[in-house]
């Protein structure tokens, strides 16, 4: 097998990894910017390799955790990029370089740089994902509608949050047929 040279569409990182069997599908892990998507997401080609910045530093190739497959993963619609919850409060936000957000999964301007929180709580049947607006300067949809200032709502998978123009899906970590591009 061979090597495959990427470059991170966040960072702009040229990257290099072993070839493994159907890396195509599995979810990559920038080291620099620690942005996360399908390897397909990325762009590929001999063109990373000597391009000035490259190294050989190794990249991640993320699987969800095996003790956690309920906890859920928020997946970006329009580059498929996928993000794995904690149990927790997990604050969603714009990528910025001043952005304190856990999650930073976008640079659209019309998402705050703390916009959301799904809180993933333990419940005796597994674990329930709370959508709490938390007073973000731009407006929050679930699924199509407006969230008003404080909602907190239970997420169900399959729900679809807009962050200023970028939706994002709540998606179980086992939904394998979401995560092929």
């Amino acid at each position: 097998m061979g090597k495959i040279f990427i470059v991170c569409p966040a960072c702009r990182q040229q990257l290099s990894f072993n070839e493994v069997p159907g890396y195509q599908n599995m979810v990559i892990e920038c080291p620099k910017c620690h942005f996360k998507a399908n390897a397909s997401v990325y762009q590929s080609g001999s063109q990373a390799r000597g391009v000035q910045g490259f190294d050989d530093m190794p990249t991640q190739l993320v699987m969800p955790p095996a003790t956690g497959k309920d906890i859920g993963q928020i997946r970006v619609k329009s580059t498929n990029e996928i993000q794995f919850l904690k149990p927790g409060r997990n604050i969603i936000g714009r990528r910025a370089q001043t952005g304190t957000a856990d999650i930073k999964i976008s640079t659209d301007m019309y998402m705050s740089r703390q916009h959301v929180l799904i809180d993933v709580v333990k419940k005796g049947t597994g674990y329930e994902h709370h959508l709490v607006e938390i007073n973000s300067k731009n407006i929050v949809k679930l699924n199509g509608s407006p969230i008003h200032r404080g909602d907190i709502l239970i997420l169900n998978f399959g729900d679809t949050m807009t962050l200023g123009t970028t939706d994002i899906i709540l998606e179980s970590c086992d939904d394998e047929a979401t995560r092929i591009v």
